[in-house]
């Protein structure tokens, strides 16, 4: 049962130069720092490539949806970053339900790396599968 307070299990995900590739590709998010290693070091200074913020925000409903499944659909999502994350890093996302309304819930969520960065954070609401009540 899904009531105030519930964790939603956390996923591990960490992405490759493949997942930045294919993601900037698909989403029509050409910024080379996300999949051209030379450019983002010396260009513009970052330690590696960078994972895409969308990319994060798409992990967040991803814990929700590996929980309760695909039928879990999104009505809304806001995300906010706050630290960047590079290739190699491990993400772990989660989050926990802050309310529920009949049909629906909403869940803070966020993607934190394993030092404890958090480095997406975001609300979102969602429709409750009929299964679950």
């Amino acid at each position: 049962m899904i009531t105030i307070g519930t964790e939603i299990p956390s996923i591990i995900r960490t992405p490759t130069t493949t997942d930045l590739f294919q993601f900037s590709a698909a989403a029509w998010l050409l910024h080379r720092i996300h999949y051209d290693l030379p450019f983002t070091t010396e260009h513009d200074g970052h330690p590696g490539l960078l994972i895409h913020g969308p990319l994060q925000g798409t992990y967040l409903l991803q814990a929700v949806q590996w929980w309760l499944g695909p039928e879990t659909r999104p009505v809304r999502i806001a995300y906010r970053h706050s630290a960047p994350a590079y290739l190699g890093d491990t993400l772990e996302c989660g989050g926990t339900v802050t309310a529920i309304s009949t049909g629906t819930f909403d869940a803070d969520l966020w993607a934190r790396k394993p030092d404890g960065t958090v480095t997406t954070s975001g609300q979102a609401t969602f429709v409750l599968p009929t299964q679950v009540g």
